[in-house]
Formats: structure tokens, C-alpha cells, sequence
């Protein structure tokens, strides 16, 4: 069934096959372009919830002058010093449940003391020193907050929820699919009904003529023209009608596609795709089956059962007592200038950030030996919230939740089951009728020749063959209907067992 021979639409409107107006629908409607976007934001949380893992650098760099002259005859240990000092450290989170972390903090501390402190009048020296301190920290939990599992559950959870958006991407792209099929039918089926009824205008119009005719003649009375003109204003208003029919259903489908129709130059489409029918034979268990493994709500539900899962784990987890250790390991390298002894001529030795970096690990520089200077720390702290009902509460909740998503799968599951059983129905109830109605159509269009061979002859009157003339028209319509009522049935039946994506092309 083609449109475009020789018909013109009420209003400026683009020539598109089904293929075309979907595809057009994947790049401009909002609602898939929204779900795509949330299947995004879903990538990006998981981004976010992986940087919780990531290293982290920490620099440091600072000052300090501090003054003490000497008073009178005041006993004096230090005059002043001046350091400056920077540190550089890199921090990491463990998946276990802990921290780990190295810092290396360097200083350089210039000192003014006095050469005697006994003797105030003897002057003042100073001294350089060089510091090298690293440090190694270990922090772990050891009962609440410990395990893979408790410390990636952000992880997996942004992960089910990118899963669960792409799932409801899915959702949303059948739903706009099967809306925009609907509507695509629902269009095709008003340029029929509209080509339909300037038929029977035409129809009608020869159908007056020949009134008209045989009133000239005298074979016929003017009651008869006047009926005759009567049919074929009923028959304008009906097109009026329908092109308000077909604008109504036209400015659905272009919204549904996407398109602004306040801004569109063309309102309408003319539909290229022919509603050809291949009735298809449903074995209904096989639907139930392909549609509680394939329908994208039911997959939906059952993932975010396992973010109710993973919250589970995470309240079990937080019942526990809070017990966590501490360590912390600090060798340290000093470098200090030694002044020259006049008695017994020893030569002094100035400091350097050489000696300062040796003497982390030897007493010495250039002599063999463990550490020389070096700090071993290590705490255990233990937190016990004696009812601990905040944690118990919380879990008991997360049991809940779980239990919540068990029923609401069995309920969607019971709900899916029940819309494909009634869709498979509809479907072949729809196959069936395909033949009724074409066959219901070839009739009326014999009856509509017989009356106006009957009217020719006068053994029938104009009311009889515009009463066949609507029964053709009804005729037509209804084997229209029957197969645009299949290709629906079979659409919203491909929905849910998960096929019209990939029957149309549109699945990814």
C-alpha cells in the first residue's frame, strides 16, 4: 500500500519509511538522549569511585626564625636558630581497609649558641645541621571496615548502577520504539482513512451526476438530487474530520522523533512503509521464557537486588567493634658541623645534605651498620559500642531491603508473564482477523457495484448506494485496522520478550 501516487497531504509533509523515522528518534529524542546520558553519569561515578584508590602526593615547604639574645649575665644554651625545611609524601588507600603512606621530610636548622655557656662574655658560634627524616605509616582496620568486599562496595555499587542504567536506557528505548511504531501506523492509518474518504467524495460527486441525469431525463425526482447532494456534503465534513485526524496524529509522531513542530517548516510524514503481515505462530511458553531472560525491566529489578545485596554486607560489617591499628617506622639521617678542638688539634668537619642522607643508615659516614637513629611506633585501638543498635538497626533494614527486591522481582515476574500471555493473545486473535476483514472488504465492493447496476436500472435509490459506498469505506478501513492492530500486537509483544530492538536494527 503506497501513498505517494498522485496523493497530496493537507499540509507539507516529509515522504519516511519506518527504518528512517527510528533512526531519526535515536539522535533526537529527549527522553533517549537522556537516559544515554545517565548511562554517562553512571561512568563517571565509577571513575569517581575508583579515585578513592588512587595515590596521593603532599608537599611541603616552610620557615622559622626564632631569636634569644643574651641578657646580662643570663646562662644561655641557645642564641636562636633559623630552619627552613620541605617534605614530599605519597598516600594510598588499601583495598583491605587500611592506609599506607611514605613521607620524606628534609630540614636544615642553622643555630647560634654561645662558645661557653659558663662564660657569657666569650662570644657565640653557630652550627649548621641537616635532617633527613622518612617516615613509614600503616593504618588497618581489623574487625569493622576490613575486607575487600566492605571497602570496594562503593565500586560495585556504581558499577550495578551504570548496569542499571543501561538497563533502563534499554526501557526507555523500547518504550520510545514501540511509542513511535504505534505512532507511525497510527499515521499511515489517517492518510488512508483521508484517501479513503476523498474516494468516496469523488465517489459521491459521480454518484450525483448521474442523479443529476437522470433528473434531467425525468426518470428521477428532485428529491432524489437533493439526497444525492446530501451525501456529498456528509462526505466533505467526514474529510475535514480526518485531516484534523491525521494532524493530530502526525504532530505525535514528529514529537515523538524529536523534532520542535513549533519551529518544523513540515508538519507531517507520509508514511513509505507498507503494513505487510507475516502471521507469525506463538507458542506462549516460549514468549514467558524469552521475556523473563531478555525483558530489560525484569533485568532492571534483578540488578538492583544487588546493590540491596552489597548494602547487606556493608551493614554486617559495621556490627562489628571498631579495632584498628597503627604503625609507624622513622629512621633519621643528621649531619652536624663539628667545631675544631684546640686541644688536641682535632680539625673541625662541616655538615652536609651528603651526611645528613648517609647517617640514615649508618652511624658514621662510610662505616658499615644498621640504622643510627631510628623510631618504631605501633598502637592498637579498639572502639565497642556495647548495644551497637545503630549497626544492628541498619542491618536489619539491609535484610529487609534484600528481601523488599526478592518480592519485587517475583511481582515484576508475575506482571511481565501476565503482559505476554495477554499480548500472544492479541496477536493471534489480530492474525485471524486480517482475514475476516479483507475478505469483509472484496465484498462491500461488490455490493457497491450490484447497487449502482440496480440504481442504473431503477430497482434502487441513491440512499441505497451511499449506504454501500459507506460500507466499502468501512470495509476498507477495517482491513487497515486489522493488520496496523497486528503489527501493535506484535510490537508491544516484542517488547517484552527483549526482540524489537533487534528487529528494527536499533539494539546497542
Amino acid at each position: 500500500m503506497s501513498l505517494t501516487d498522485g496523493y497530496v497531504p493537507p499540509f507539507q509533509s516529509d515522504e519516511m519509511s519506518l527504518s528512517d523515522v527510528l533512526s531519526h528518534a535515536v539522535e533526537h529524542n529527549p527522553s533517549v538522549a537522556i537516559a544515554n546520558v545517565d548511562v554517562e553519569i553512571s561512568e563517571a561515578r565509577i571513575m569517581a569511585a575508583l579515585g578513592a584508590f588512587d595515590l596521593s602526593l603532599t608537599a611541603n615547604l616552610g620557615g622559622e626564625v626564632t631569636e634569644f639574645p643574651q641578657r646580662g649575665s643570663q646562662l644561655a644554651v641557645s642564641l636562636g636558630q633559623r630552619t627552613i625545611g620541605g617534605g614530599v609524601g605519597f598516600e594510598r588507600k588499601i583495598e583491605t581497609g587500611g592506609t599506607v603512606g611514605v613521607t620524606v621530610d628534609t630540614f636544615r636548622t642553622r643555630a647560634d649558641q654561645p662558645a661557653n655557656i659558663l662564660d657569657p662574655t666569650a662570644g657565640q658560634t653557630r652550627l649548621t645541621a641537616y635532617s633527613v627524616v622518612p617516615t613509614l605509616r600503616v593504618q588497618h582496620s581489623l574487625l569493622r571496615g576490613m575486607g575487600l568486599k566492605v571497602n570496594r562496595a562503593p565500586i560495585e555499587r556504581a558499577k550495578v548502577a551504570k548496569t542499571v542504567s543501561q538497563a533502563q536506557a534499554q526501557v526507555q528505548a523500547q518504550t520510545v520504539a514501540r511509542d513511535i511504531i504505534v505512532a507511525y501506523w497510527d499515521v499511515l492509518r489517517s492518510h488512508q482513512d483521508l484517501i479513503n474518504k476523498r474516494r468516496n467524495v469523488d465517489l459521491a460527486q459521480q454518484q450525483q451526476r448521474i442523479t443529476d441525469g437522470l433528473v434531467a431525463a425525468g426518470r428521477r425526482s428532485k428529491m432524489d438530487a437533493k439526497v444525492a447532494r446530501q451525501g456529498v456534503v456528509k462526505r466533505e465534513a467526514q474529510v475535514l474530520e480526518a485531516e484534523q485526524t491525521l494532524l493530530r496524529a502526525s504532530l505525535r509522531l514528529r514529537t515523538l522523533m524529536g523534532d520542535d513542530v513549533g519551529r518544523a517548516d513540515h508538519l507531517g510524514v507520509i508514511p513509505t512503509t507498507d503494513p505487510v503481515v507475516e502471521v507469525r505462530s506463538v507458542i506462549i511458553k516460549d514468549e514467558i521464557d524469552q521475556a523473563l531472560e531478555r525483558n530489560p525491566e525484569v533485568r532492571r529489578v534483578e540488578l538492583l537486588q544487588g546493590v540491596a545485596e552489597i548494602d547487606e554486607q556493608v551493614a554486617k560489617n559495621n556490627k562489628r567493634p571498631q579495632l584498628d591499628f597503627e604503625g609507624r617506622f622513622t629512621p633519621q639521617g643528621r649531619s652536624i658541623d663539628r667545631l675544631p678542638d684546640p686541644t688536641t688539634g682535632a680539625p673541625g668537619q662541616d655538615a652536609s645534605w651528603g651526611g645528613a642522607f648517609g647517617n640514615i643508615f649508618n652511624e658514621d659516614v662510610g662505616a658499615d651498620g644498621a640504622l643510627a637513629d631510628w623510631t618504631l611506633t605501633g598502637t592498637v585501638t579498639l572502639t565497642w559500642d556495647v548495644r551497637n543498635r545503630k549497626a544492628k538497626g541498619a542491618h536489619e533494614e539491609a535484610l529487609l531491603a534484600v528481601r523488599r527486591s526478592e518480592l519485587t522481582i517475583d511481582d515484576m515476574r508475575r506482571q511481565v508473564t501476565s503482559r505476554v500471555v495477554e499480548a500472544a493473545s492479541v496477536l493471534r486473535t489480530a492474525g485471524k482477523m486480517i482475514d475476516v476483514a479483507e475478505l469483509s472488504y472484496e465484498l462491500a465492493q461488490d455490493n457497491l457495484v450490484a447497487e449502482q447496476a440496480r440504481f442504473k436500472v431503477g430497482r434502487a435509490t441513491n440512499y441505497d448506494v451511499l449506504l454501500r459506498l459507506d460500507e466499502v469505506d468501512n470495509a476498507a478501513t477495517e482491513a487497515l485496522d486489522a493488520r496496523i492492530a497486528y503489527l501493535k500486537a506484535l510490537a508491544d509483544l516484542q517488547t517484552l520478550n527483549g526482540e524489537l530492538l533487534p528487529a528494527y536494527g536499533l539494539e546497542g
